[in-house]
């Protein structure tokens, strides 16, 4: 069912419409809303019946198992790092990419992209950029707002919109609580949730398997379908509003299909055939809403995108 950011895909009646066309300001942010209509020739929905559900609880933004994600300095190396601790207890660490000055600049640029409904959430949210060392071309999303952006992503994107886009997916898929509800929507093939214990306080060798232990197996795996389609969405509208062409998300997905053909990717950014038709989702978006043209002049690339790519030297790439 859809929620009410997808909604407003759709051309309802007058009474429906008004409830579709809210702005974003984050007054309905976090609600389910259901409808039903008739597709129409060009891909819209007249909306027939439209029912607006309750929004997300504040626990839907906490990570489960009472973890939470601290930034914390190597006991012996005194390097940089961020352990996922339950308690006194750590159940394994990650390492912050060496470059502070790569580190700061996506903290800022996330930060700068932080929608103005985020405070329309039922909890509090306080997001958080890091950049840890992963060679895969990949960003996860924790439910509390911490978002881990691999050293891999920033080596493969090619300008500072593309990765406004990435970041403001990861982003929607917070605010939207989309965690939360794929659980609440998958209970019954989630009967056992494994609890990460074995690492101890060793260093994660792979984030998407110690993120599927600890039973959040959608951060790494791609959540349901249509959840994906409406972080992509949302981002491009985040994006769009901060002045950023959107058109870059298309070609962040032909980076995915061109790097990894039909292999599994990342997983979040899904597969071959997947990241193929995200990349035509997104296009049919820009090409529905916006007229021909309509982006010439919004911002593509920034100096401080250079500058970052030129300090953070060469990165691994798998």
């Amino acid at each position: 069912m859809p929620t009410l950011a997808d909604s407003n895909q759709g051309t309802a009646p007058v009474e429906a419409r008004a409830l579709l066309s809210m702005p974003a300001s984050g007054a309905f942010l976090g609600y389910r809303v259901s409808y039903s209509g008739v597709r129409q020739p060009d891909g819209r929905i007249a909306a027939e019946r439209v029912e607006l559900g309750s929004p997300a609880p504040p626990d839907a933004y906490k990570i489960p198992h009472a973890m939470e994600v601290v930034r914390a300095s190597d006991p012996q190396t005194g390097i940089d790092i961020v352990e996922f601790r339950r308690g006194k207890r750590v159940d394994g660490r990650l390492k912050l990419f060496a470059d502070k000055a790569t580190r700061e600049y996506v903290s800022q640029l996330g930060d700068s992209l932080i929608p103005a409904g985020a405070k329309g959430t039922t909890k509090a949210i306080e997001f958080r950029f890091l950049v840890i060392e992963d060679p895969s071309v990949n960003a996860s999303a924790l439910p509390d707002g911490t978002i881990l952006i691999h050293t891999g992503l920033l080596g493969a994107i090619e300008n500072e919109s593309q990765l406004a886009f990435v970041l403001s997916h990861e982003m929607a898929h917070v605010l939207q609580a989309h965690y939360w509800r794929e659980v609440r929507e998958t209970r019954a093939q989630r009967i056992s949730l494994l609890i990460a214990g074995t690492l101890a306080s060793a260093y994660i060798g792979d984030v998407g398997v110690f993120l599927s232990e600890i039973g959040m197996a959608s951060v790494v795996n791609g959540h349901q379908r249509e959840l994906e389609n409406q972080a992509d969405r949302l981002g491009l509208q985040n994006i769009i509003e901060h002045g950023y062409d959107p058109r870059t998300a298309v070609g962040f997905m032909n980076i995915i299909v061109e790097r990894y053909g039909s292999r599994s990717t990342s997983k979040i950014w899904s597969n071959h055939d997947s990241s193929l038709l995200r990349g035509s989702f997104l296009t049919v978006q820009l090409l529905q809403q916006y007229p021909e043209r309509h982006f010439e002049g919004a911002r593509v690339d920034t100096p401080a995108f250079q500058a970052m790519r030129e300090s953070m030297g060469p990165v691994k790439i798998d």
